[in-house]
């Protein structure tokens, strides 16, 4: 733990002892703001383990849901709690869920257990790999890279002869083998080709986790379920990305409406920055294609002057404690970790 970390998290230690937490939870200043936590993955085996700030285990997720309800919180749709900050009608304790990009441990993890403790959840949901049988490449290399760690990589294309035990050798690797892909503009099914071919050169079962569907997208039949069962459908660009092309944008937006509204899900409105990735004039972009709210991956809270295309959320890892976690829905962790984002007139 850094030496700020450990000063952070004294503090937060002493605020929930000292009752100060709860105080705030419930405070006026509180009642004024909401808090929109994110997931992106509950582990369907050991991914947490391999990378603990992008994946949770199922039992950390689950104890996030039990302090949701012990501290009475206020768990609202997100379109809701967005029209309830705007007209100064939040209650107490507000908080949304959100979901972030739609990989199956959405529908075999998550959601089940959002379900179980009446929790409404918004899936921003990136669409592509929902449409074909591939793992999603960059992630399932570093992952691939991982399982066999401690290997000794040799590869012909592109070439690399390296030791994979140190997270710095892999995480070179993994640059290295993504720059060949790009610059050769390897197709899908020629990234899965790669996939294959790396984990047999490394002893690693990629047909056991393929039969997992560890890093893979929910299916749309999948999507349509869990919307009838509740699940809110909204926009994450189609491949993941916001092309810097004037023409592409407007494709990355309306192919992903396109498949959401296949699966029966409404026409979704409101949008979520792949990788927490914005800019100014993504405001633009974003009303011209109808998309009224996006959100980023900034920490903060959000108040009624919040600009509500750069929206402020927490994103909960494997290695936030229970205190960290509280610290969260009361808004003290947030307040402490807040970064600059837009308010209606520009950067705060």
């Amino acid at each position: 733990m850094s030496f700020v970390r450990g000063m952070r998290f004294l503090l937060l230690r002493t605020a929930e002892y000292s009752g100060l937490n709860d105080v705030v939870l419930s405070s006026a200043w509180r009642s004024k703001q909401l808090l929109i936590i994110c997931w992106h993955h509950v582990s369907i085996d050991d991914e947490h383990l391999w990378d603990p700030t992008l994946c949770i285990s199922p039992s950390t997720f689950r104890s996030r849901l039990e302090l949701l309800r012990s501290a009475r919180c206020n768990v609202m749709p997100l379109e809701e709690a967005l029209y309830g900050v705007r007209s100064g009608q939040l209650p107490k304790r507000a908080v949304a869920l959100t979901l972030d990009d739609g990989e199956s441990s959405i529908s075999l993890r998550a959601w089940p257990m959002l379900r179980e403790f009446g929790f409404p959840a918004t899936l921003y949901w990136s669409t592509y790999y929902s449409l074909h049988p591939y793992a999603v490449f960059d992630p399932m290399l570093s992952y691939l890279l991982w399982k066999g760690r401690g290997a000794h990589l040799q590869l012909d294309d592109p070439p690399l002869n390296v030791r994979l035990e140190s997270k710095l050798d892999r995480d070179a690797a993994a640059q290295s083998i993504y720059q060949a892909a790009k610059a050769r503009g390897w197709t899908a099914a020629a990234k899965e080709d790669f996939l294959v071919h790396l984990s047999d050169r490394l002893g690693v079962d990629y047909g056991g986790i393929k039969k997992k569907r560890i890093l893979h997208m929910i299916r749309p039949e999948e999507a349509a379920s869990m919307y009838r069962q509740g699940l809110d459908l909204q926009l994450h660009t189609h491949r993941h990305r916001v092309p810097r092309d004037a023409p592409r944008p407007a494709s990355e937006i309306l192919d992903n409406m396109k498949i959401i509204e296949s699966v029966g899900a409404r026409r979704p409105v409101h949008f979520c920055y792949p990788s927490g990735s914005y800019a100014p004039e993504h405001e633009v972009w974003l009303r011209e294609n109808g998309v009224v709210s996006g959100a980023t991956c900034e920490p903060g809270l959000v108040q009624r002057r919040t600009n509500q295309y750069f929206l402020p959320r927490v994103i909960d890892r494997e290695n936030f404690g229970p205190i960290e976690f509280k610290s969260c829905l009361s808004g003290l962790l947030p307040r402490m970790s807040k970064k600059p984002v837009m308010d209606e007139h520009g950067f705060q």
